[in-house]
């Protein structure tokens, strides 16, 4: 008898540290610690909605870009990028366009998060096609119809975060340009309302005039304001670089996040 008490009781505890343990998974939101860079798509499964908007570039150009996610389960998740509008300057007078549609299934592999000690890491899989139904290579000539694997990380020690993504991108008929991308970032709560951060983007998907591979990236530093728990406003400033090319260019970024209820 004072056995099987005995592995009652072990078998109670067990429980109820596995219930804390799923008690605090699920009461993870590390978005509310870990401010979504522009640039990164993000590694955490959540329903909210985006809206990009671009101002610069060469040629100089006005972009706006929505995008959805959304959440099947603590796991798994879903990202629709919807066609953006991109119009060149001078408005009204220079050509634009609607961009490709894009649509991703993401498998978080690991989701691991102590919030109480500000401390969460983040791993995730995603496999996402793109189609252009309407191509205007003369206003985007670097999109098309596309697939892309890619890895998305994160990792908290608050103030302090970091997150990223690299992946593999195949093109699928003309305008896209096949090859590696790896993003990441670096960033600081300043406060439980705004932050800071520097991202950092490079791949080889520039074609040189011999025909050959070069490497292009950027680099933007960013400062997002939470106005509340389900409101973002990202602001940054991006110097974009080409193997063998001139001086940067630069665009301003603007990102506004809503999140819904789950």
């Amino acid at each position: 008898m004072r056995t099987n008490c005995r592995w009652s009781v072990v078998a109670l505890g067990a429980l109820c540290a596995a219930c804390a343990t799923a008690a605090r998974a699920q009461s993870c939101d590390v978005d509310d610690y870990i401010t979504k860079a522009i640039g990164i798509e993000e590694p955490w499964v959540e329903n909210s909605a985006y809206l990009y908007t671009q101002a610069g570039g060469s040629p100089r150009a006005l972009s706006f870009a929505p995008e959805l996610e959304a959440r099947f389960n603590d796991r798994v998740g879903m990202e629709l990028d919807l066609p953006g509008y991109t119009a060149q300057t001078p408005l009204g007078s220079a050509p634009g366009a609607f961009g490709p549609l894009a649509a991703g299934l993401k498998v978080a592999a690991l989701h691991e998060c102590d919030m109480g000690h500000g401390r969460a890491t983040l791993l995730t899989a995603e496999i996402e096609g793109q189609y252009w139904a309407d191509p205007r290579p003369s206003v985007l000539p670097d999109q098309g119809n596309s697939v892309t694997a890619q890895a998305m990380w994160a990792q908290l020690w608050y103030p302090w975060f970091t997150q990223g993504e690299a992946g593999y991108t195949q093109a699928v008929g003309n305008g896209v340009t096949s090859g590696w991308f790896v993003d990441t970032s670096l960033g600081r709560a300043l406060s439980s309302a705004w932050s800071a951060q520097l991202e950092v983007h490079a791949d080889n998907q520039l074609i040189l005039d011999g025909a050959g591979r070069g490497i292009e990236g950027s680099v933007m530093p960013q400062i997002g304001y939470r106005g509340s728990p389900t409101w973002l406003i990202a602001l940054g400033e991006q110097a974009s670089f080409q193997q063998a090319g001139g001086h940067p260019q630069w665009s301003t970024w603007l990102m506004v996040e809503h999140e819904f209820s789950p």
